[in-house]
């Protein structure tokens, strides 16, 4: 069941990609529920400012998938630590959770524990593999759980911020910009997930 509910989270963001020109301007809150990612929370920040969509809606549609499914990878990480481990994942769990990309935070994560977990949420990295990771690594869920979700929580709030004031500044002073805000946002989450990463 876990498993499935996983891949099913996978399927939805890859779907929600093609569909997010069409979802954008009339049904944003699907696409919330489709694709909560940092991207998806700035968008959402810059049309509440223009009055097109509610914060509180984009936040309870954020939360199944952006929250419950980043617990589900946790879950999954514990389930299958040993054969994450031994690189012997069976058939469909190998591609859902891929032991290269799930291993690559085991260092970061016995240095840093918790830390990395609330920290990732904010940068440009996977908070599910982060998830299988903790799992895999026997993180303790009174632990793992508080971390990722005020994590979860911040970086909504940080994401549809920012997407606010930038949908202020595209009234005031246009679109270039909010062009180069959105970038400096980007480009700070990028730069957090490499130093996060570091061991």
């Amino acid at each position: 069941m876990l498993l499935w509910t996983a891949a099913t989270r996978v399927v939805l963001g890859l779907i929600a990609i093609p569909l997010a020109p069409f979802l954008y301007q009339k049904h944003f809150l699907v696409l919330v529920l489709l694709r909560p990612t940092k991207e998806v929370f700035l968008a959402g920040g810059f049309l509440a400012r223009q009055d097109n969509v509610d914060l509180v809606q984009i936040l309870i549609a954020a939360i199944p998938l952006s929250i419950l499914g980043v617990w589900n990878f946790y879950l999954l990480g514990k389930a299958y630590a040993k054969e994450i481990q031994n690189d012997d994942l069976p058939g469909i769990a190998e591609r859902v959770i891929t032991p290269k990309r799930v291993k690559s935070f085991d260092k970061a994560l016995d240095r840093k524990g918790p830390r990395l977990v609330l920290l990732g949420r904010m940068a440009v990295m996977s908070s599910a593999m982060v998830a299988a990771a903790a799992g895999a690594t026997k993180m303790p869920g009174k632990d793992f759980y508080p971390a990722d979700a005020l994590g979860g929580f911040v970086s909504f709030a940080i994401a549809t911020g920012a997407g606010f004031l930038l949908g202020h500044a595209y009234k005031a002073a246009g679109p270039w910009l909010t062009a180069v805000g959105a970038l400096a946002v980007i480009g700070f989450a990028f730069i957090l997930g490499r130093q996060l990463k570091k061991v």
